[in-house]
């Protein structure tokens, strides 16, 4: 081929280039430098291309140039690639370019020929680079697309959810050949695929024990199976230096001079070259790997962790010997099984075999995290840190910058941003009918004048507010707020009045019950740490700043045989207002629990559901035992709740018909109803039952109450739900702002969509404002009445 001998005909470097322009092998300098003659395009038409041979002149400008670049005897030499950085300039050009979709987290193959990513959320999609052939892999991808490319670039295991949102790690061929096969095959969420470097060793995260995230590792190379002890440990020391062989391979490669650059290296000699040509090794790539053994991996897991909390973001080392992870040391989330696969923890690792666990590195929320040779790299927010493998110390990368900001450019793009992940996501394809471009451009205006987070978060909170949806929102990082002085509370509500606040109700179990002089309703509080109480002041500047802290009060008090008023003065404690708030919630459960019991004459007990996450969920599982033990009947109340991801296990307490029951040697066999709880998966409960629900009962709240009428298990009673149920995620913007995502809506067995549509109760019983005055909760008294009625 001509074309290709062409290279060759140039190569010699000692002919000179024409005069007018460079040789083409030498990058045409901007202008002369101190240290090197003026190039010959400078010189007129009848001058040398090169200087000329021999001596310089001693009045030649060499010496006469600047010194100040020039490095002195008794120096090192300047590094001039210290700052290669900076004259570094990167042109960016479309890879695949379609408007009408939507291509995501792109990621190339081994060997650069291929790179796999998501189209419009939900489908992997593998596109040959050269060619521009594109195949799809698997359809139905969720928006927590994970996935990863074998070490030689033929398969790709990832995880996906299926129509009930369970995860599996699924593994298929890059070429799409073969179907994705299951490799994991259970009902509770798997994620983080890895791959060791042999491609023979796999390892991902589960929930399937006690619902918290474990790491698991299966060999897909069947024969591994059967080795022993001391095999496997020969095996994955041999795959360690087989890694370190390939890598090393590749470095080299990558350092190769070209000779063609003019970089003053000598050329390829012709052994090296024929080192270059096909042969025996180019042929052994191509030969067909043995198949991996997958139909049965989800039979053959090992499980290296057994720690409490969760075990998530994980690496593998080249070998497969070792997995890197960050544990948690918490159980449980929040949001339910996913949700706990995406907490952060404490860096740790654990040998193939499992055992204990060992910390190499600090507690942080995970970015990214990658093995590079013998050591593991990890971006956090807040840094990045290096890990020496196997086994060391994280040492913490040090790197600053300076950056110009657009502000308004800054905005308009991370206010696109937004609109375009939620018009990805959001859970009503119609957009809840809302022409979602023309409002992007519509608000797009507004978002790129903003200049502060507030005022960004504020256009586009209100840009989302179009859809009419709950789940919704946008907020920036914002900036660290300054120092406050919290106010000490003592549990008690005060009037003023001339000299003072006068006590006019006390909190049970506050801190004004407490110490060697407690106050009491009536009280006048005229002093405070011996500051007198001004008319201008209130009782919260009184109490600025005395949280947890030994505080003298002094009171006026009127001696219950009358007389004159006493000065007292009272040490107390004020706690905070979270301390405040929880001590008024037990107070309302205590006050409830007081009114069904007097209104039932004691045959219905009282329980209320704060929130729909595991902590609440262990409240009701106790109080079922200590409030509903022995009664005939039972109130749930779900009011005020906000919600949270629990209702399916509540359900499972009330919602199990007995199907038999036991009877001990020596017990009374007149008494039914018994079974042994420690074959239960949760406290159960089948005796009649109401639930009380209001305005405040939001989200998985909700969903709690619709159940509850559906399926009939008792009378609810209060005044309709909020009509906010959406599953959330949410998603990160350039500058760390947080865009929640509604990517799933819950209906009704009937069709109806939950979202604006609450629960609406049996018995509506509204709750008026003069009723809380009074003390008086007419929804409480109501469901009692009704529910007595069904007991007789």
């Amino acid at each position: 081929n001509p074309k290709k001998e062409e290279p060759k005909k140039e190569e010699p470097k000692a002919e000179a280039p024409k005069p007018a322009e460079p040789a083409p092998e030498q990058p045409k300098p901007a202008e002369p430098t101190p240290a090197e003659p003026a190039p010959a395009a400078a010189a007129p038409a009848t001058a040398p291309a090169e200087p000329v041979q021999g001596e310089p002149k001693k009045e030649e400008p060499q010496k006469d140039e600047p010194k100040k670049d020039e490095p002195k005897k008794d120096e090192p030499k300047k590094d001039e690639g210290a700052r290669w950085a900076d004259a570094v300039r990167v042109a960016v050009k479309p890879f695949i370019a379609d408007p009408a979709v939507s291509e995501r987290s792109p990621s190339p193959s081994p060997d650069g020929k291929s790179v796999a990513y998501r189209r419009n959320v939900r489908t992997l999609v593998v596109r040959d680079v050269a060619a521009g052939t594109e195949k799809e892999l698997r359809a139905g991808f969720d928006q927590g697309i994970d996935w990863r490319w074998s070490p030689d670039g033929r398969m790709i295991a990832f995880r996906q959810d299926d129509d009930d949102f369970n995860s599996d790690i699924w593994i298929v061929p890059a070429d799409g050949s073969v179907a994705p096969v299951n490799v994991s095959r259970h009902p509770d969420a798997d994620a983080n695929p890895r791959w060791s470097s042999d491609g023979k060793v796999l390892a991902f995260a589960s929930t399937r024990v006690e619902n918290e995230a474990d790491i698991y590792l299966v060999f897909l190379d069947k024969s591994l199976e059967g080795l022993s002890r001391f095999e496997l440990d020969q095996y994955f020391k041999d795959a360690g230096e087989a890694a370190k062989k390939r890598a090393a391979a590749k470095g080299g490669e990558a350092r190769k001079p070209d000779a063609r650059k003019g970089d003053g290296k000598e050329e390829p000699k012709k052994d090296d070259a024929k080192k270059e040509e096909p042969g025996k090794e180019d042929a052994k790539k191509d030969e067909a790997p043995k198949p991996l053994d997958l139909e049965d991996a989800h039979m053959r897991l090992r499980r290296l962790t057994t720690m409490s909390g969760n075990e998530m973001d994980l690496e593998i080392s080249p070998a497969g010997d070792r997995v890197y992870f960050m544990g948690t040391g918490a159980g449980g989330g929040a949001g339910g099984p996913l949700a706990a696969l995406m907490d952060g923890g404490g860096l740790m690792s654990v040998p193939w075999s499992g055992g204990e666990a060992k910390k190499i590195g600090p507690s942080g929320s995970i970015q990214h995290m990658t093995v590079a040779g013998d050591k593991l790299v990890i971006v956090a927010r807040g840094g990045a840190s290096v890990v020496g493998l196997p086994g060391g110390d994280a040492k913490p990368v040090e790197f600053s910058d300076t950056i110009e900001l657009d502000l308004a450019k800054q905005s308009d793009a991370k206010f696109r941003e937004a609109a375009r992940i939620m018009g990805e996501v959001f859970y009503s394809p119609t957009m809840n009918g809302c022409d979602w471009p023309k409002l992007t451009e519509k608000w797009a205006k507004l978002a790129s004048n903003a200049r502060t987070d507030e005022e960004f978060d504020y256009v586009a909170n209100r840009f989302l507010g179009e859809l009419n949806a709950s789940h919704l929102g946008v907020r920036s990082p914002g900036g660290a707020e300054g120092t406050r002085f919290p106010v000490g509370q003592l549990g008690i509500e005060t009037k003023a009045v001339a000299g003072g606040f006068e006590v006019r109700s006390i909190l049970r179990d506050g801190p004004a019950t407490k110490g060697q002089t407690p106050l009491a309703v009536g009280d006048v509080i005229v002093a405070v740490n011996g500051e007198a109480v001004k008319p201008t002041m209130s009782i919260e500047e009184c109490l600025r700043g005395t949280v947890v802290r030994e505080t003298v009060v002094r009171v006026k008090r009127v001696p219950a045989a009358g007389g004159d008023p006493l000065e007292l003065d009272a040490i107390l404690v004020p706690g905070s207002g979270g301390e405040m708030r929880a001590l008024a919630y037990e107070n309302t459960l205590r006050t409830n629990r007081e009114l069904v019991d007097r209104l039932s004459g004691g045959r219905i007990g009282y329980i209320h559901i704060a929130s729909m996450d595991q902590p609440s969920l262990d409240a009701y599982e106790r109080d079922l035992y200590a409030a509903a033990a022995g009664k005939d009947g039972l109130l749930v109340d779900v009011r005020n709740n906000g919600g949270g991801w629990t209702a399916d296990r509540l359900l499972a307490s009330i919602m199990i018909p007995p199907h038999a029951y036991t009877v001990p040697r020596g017990a009374d066999p007149s008494k039914k109803g018994h079974y042994p709880v420690d074959r239960l998966f949760i406290q159960r409960y089948s005796q009649p039952m109401s639930m009380l629900c209001n305005e405040k009962s939001f989200s998985n709240a909700e969903i709690t109450a619709h159940a509850f009428k559906t399926l009939k298990r008792g009378t609810l009673v209060g005044i309709q739900t909020y009509g906010g149920v959406i599953s959330t995620g949410s998603a990160s913007l350039v500058d760390g702002t947080t865009v929640r995502t509604p990517f799933r809506g819950w209906y009704l067995p009937d069709g109806t969509d939950m979202e604006l549509h609450g629960a609406m109760p049996d018995i509506v019983v509204p709750q008026a404002p003069e009723d809380e005055c009074a003390g008086k909760d007419a929804q409480v008294e109501a469901a009692v009445k009704e529910l007595m009625g069904r007991l007789k």
